[in-house]
């Protein structure tokens, strides 16, 4: 048994994260990254053949984020999902990467996103950092 909680835990997902065939090293990376409540991280991932650079933050930053964009459009429907939140329920954190404007380099397009979610299990690929785009 650890004497850190934290790395019990890292156990603990790393070792379910392995079964489903996810880099072990990248979930330990985004497990503390999730951990602050603020922190941030530049990664690059390649998802079913397309990059996707930019800023990684926790699923809470991103879900900020993501309201906020609702609410410039529609005041009404941020006001629905923020009063729905807490009774539906976040997705599991571990599951996914969450991205705020990244950007998406396919066939030598480049495509910039608002706050962005990719699925853990499809990422083929990773670095940290962000790609270079003019």
């Amino acid at each position: 048994m650890a004497d850190d909680p934290m790395e019990e835990a890292f156990s603990a997902v790393g070792a379910e994260q392995s079964r489903s065939g996810v880099d072990h090293r990248l979930v330990l990376l985004l497990t503390r990254l999730f951990a602050a409540d603020d922190a941030t991280i530049e990664l690059t991932v390649v998802v079913d053949g397309t990059v996707i650079s930019g800023s990684v933050v926790s699923e809470q930053a991103w879900v900020q984020r993501q309201n906020d964009q609702i609410r410039i459009g529609s005041p009404a429907i941020a006001d629905a999902f923020e009063a729905l939140e807490p009774r539906v329920g976040l997705t599991r954190q571990d599951r996914y990467i969450h991205f705020l404007e990244p950007v998406l380099l396919s066939g030598g397009v480049h495509v910039r996103m608002p706050a962005t979610r990719v699925d853990l299990r499809k990422v083929a690929a990773w670095s940290i950092g962000r790609v270079a785009v003019d």
